[in-house]
């Protein structure tokens, strides 16, 4: 009987340790996957990426200026940084189009791409990215250690252990040290742009006649070529007659007289026969 009690005690023993293990098995992958997903970013690990979008749509002419102004408006309303707006108006063979260059928070940049195609027909979207990491890394280290030698300038200077000579060095190197921090700083600023926000690229141009669903685009622009035609002739003709007229009023006093000598010539001669 204590035997058998025994073997029944061993056995609940045993498949208790069982369960303890799946449990603690089934445990551990969960508890590392939430160590890791808690685990803080290594430093040095964020990447500095310049990111551009070209982009090239046509409108209506004759609505072309409306939707561009319509466009600028939504980019400042997203607190975008216009760089450069330019419209060209129509002229002979060339139609009109407008040009914005801006700068644009990141997270904008999907809701102002929806207002350019509200806007205009999207013909073409490049899209091209510049890592400029290295470069950000490399002026944050000469940004800190410029700070610390200005640090170390200025606690010299307060307690005025050297003699005139040192200080006026160490004032000297102190104004040098400033404007190198601030040309540095510039540039940090300038790759600030450049990564924390979105460079858009807007090509806005007048529809084609090829492009338009009308069975009069080919007579309108065979019209607009005729033109064309009519016009270059006129032009060249104009040109000839400005070349040739001053010869003209050279030449024919010369004919003119040269055609009376000839007369008066001939004339003596029928005389001098008779």
């Amino acid at each position: 009987m204590k035997i058998l009690s025994g073997i029944v005690v061993a056995l609940f023993l045993c498949a208790c340790s069982q369960k303890m293990e799946v449990a603690a098995g089934g445990a551990a992958p969960q508890a590392v996957e939430t160590i890791l997903a808690e685990a803080p970013e290594p430093p040095g690990s964020r990447r500095y990426i310049a990111t551009r979008h070209k982009l090239l749509l046509e409108a209506p002419e004759a609505e072309l200026h409306k939707h561009f102004e319509a466009i600028q408006a939504a980019c400042l309303k997203l607190a975008c940084v216009v760089l450069n707006a330019d419209q060209s108006q129509a002229r002979l063979r060339s139609p009109a189009n407008a040009t914005l260059s801006a700068r644009i928070p990141p997270q904008a940049f999907d809701s102002f791409l929806k207002t350019m195609l509200e806007h205009g027909k999207l013909l073409q979207h490049e899209r091209d990215s510049e890592d400029l990491t290295a470069q950000v890394i490399d002026v944050e280290a000469k940004i800190a250690n410029l700070t610390a030698l200005k640090a170390r300038i200025l606690d010299l200077l307060a307690k005025r252990t050297g003699n005139l000579k040192e200080v006026l060095e160490a004032e000297k190197q102190l104004s040098e040290t400033q404007s190198e921090l601030d040309s540095i700083s510039g540039q940090r600023k300038a790759l600030a742009s450049q990564t924390e926000m979105t460079r858009v690229e807007l090509n806005l141009v007048a529809e084609s006649l090829h492009a338009e669903q009308s069975w009069v685009a080919p007579v309108a622009q065979a019209i607009k070529e005729s033109g064309h035609v009519l016009t270059s002739s006129l032009g060249v003709l104009i040109t000839v007659v400005v070349a040739v007229l001053p010869w003209l009023l050279v030449l024919i006093p010369l004919f003119l007289c040269l055609r009376k000598l000839y007369r008066a010539r001939k004339a003596r001669r029928a005389q001098a026969a008779m």
